[in-house]
């Protein structure tokens, strides 16, 4: 409890704490406020200004970073002819502009993905964007630097990030991957592929502790050298089970009706599965099974 009497109204615009304006709230999947157009503008428009280059008798112009961004964009990207590229700051600005005001969600953070993946990505354009993510309210945050996944609350926010901070090292490469697919096809609309990405992380995970196992013995293995509940075994092995029953997730090429799972199925599977490798990896480092 604070001592401050007016604590509850330094956090509000003077219309939201007189109660003209609603209250700030957490944006909905696929959500796209104006606040957060703005936000994600201004970060973009600022790093864009930052590139330019007037010259004294022609027209404003990028500098070699932002006309390659641009010019792979084009390219790459929007797939138009490389001769129809023009590196004119105004036109450039005018084309990008229209994303952030009119585009949809898939839009505004397709292009923002594709900048953040670029090698010639602006320097902390990451940290930024995810910055106005969070001060946006948005329901998606950026992992791993470069890939933007949707999230179900700050929480989870968090432990993805702490999640792909363990799985940093070279041995777990491949559940770091399958963690980043799971949000990317989470973004995209395929639940049933994100949870399939999902456990694929966790039995990744589980190869390392135990590569000549499968997941229960990777899960009995934990038991006996670092104590894990029972209670907690038999849950994840719950969990575990769960993405065998379902048709079409553990084997997508066999006849039958797609999985039966949806956008709350996935959050879950994601945010549960980050957390377990967490769980995984600092009990199996605990008990000296993994290097370090």
């Amino acid at each position: 409890m604070t001592d401050d009497p007016y604590a509850d109204r330094k956090g509000l615009t003077f219309e939201q704490a007189e109660g003209v304006a609603p209250l700030p709230s957490q944006l909905q999947l696929k959500e796209v406020s104006t606040e957060l157009r703005a936000l994600l503008w201004r970060i973009t428009y600022d790093k864009l200004m930052n590139g330019l280059v007037r010259h004294s008798i022609g027209f404003p112009f990028f500098d070699e970073t932002w006309h390659q961004i641009l010019y792979d964009k084009h390219v790459l990207y929007d797939h138009k002819m490389a001769d129809e590229f023009e590196n004119r700051a105004k036109n450039l600005i005018d084309d990008l502009k229209p994303i952030f005001v009119k585009g949809d969600y898939t839009s505004i953070f397709g292009f923002l993905q594709f900048v953040l993946r670029h090698r010639r990505c602006p320097y902390q354009f990451d940290k930024q964007i995810n910055r106005a993510l969070i001060d946006g309210r948005a329901a998606f945050r950026i992992v791993d630097g470069n890939t933007i996944i949707p999230i179900a609350s700050d929480a989870e926010g968090a432990t993805l990030e702490r999640a792909f901070a363990n799985l940093a090292t070279t041995e777990f490469q491949g559940a770091r991957a399958h963690l980043r697919m799971a949000g990317e096809q989470l973004t995209a609309g395929n639940c049933a592929d994100s949870i399939r990405e999902s456990i694929h992380a966790v039995e990744s995970v589980a190869r390392v502790i135990a590569p000549l196992g499968k997941f229960s013995e990777a899960l009995s293995k934990l038991e006996a050298s670092s104590g894990i509940h029972g209670g907690l075994k038999a849950g994840f092995n719950s969990i575990y089970g769960y993405t065998s029953d379902e048709k079409g997730l553990r084997h997508p090429l066999l006849d039958g009706p797609q999985a039966n799972v949806d956008e709350a199925d996935a959050l879950f599977m994601i945010g549960a599965c980050a957390s377990f490798v967490s769980y995984m990896i600092h009990k199996a480092r605990l008990a000296g099974l993994l290097k370090s």
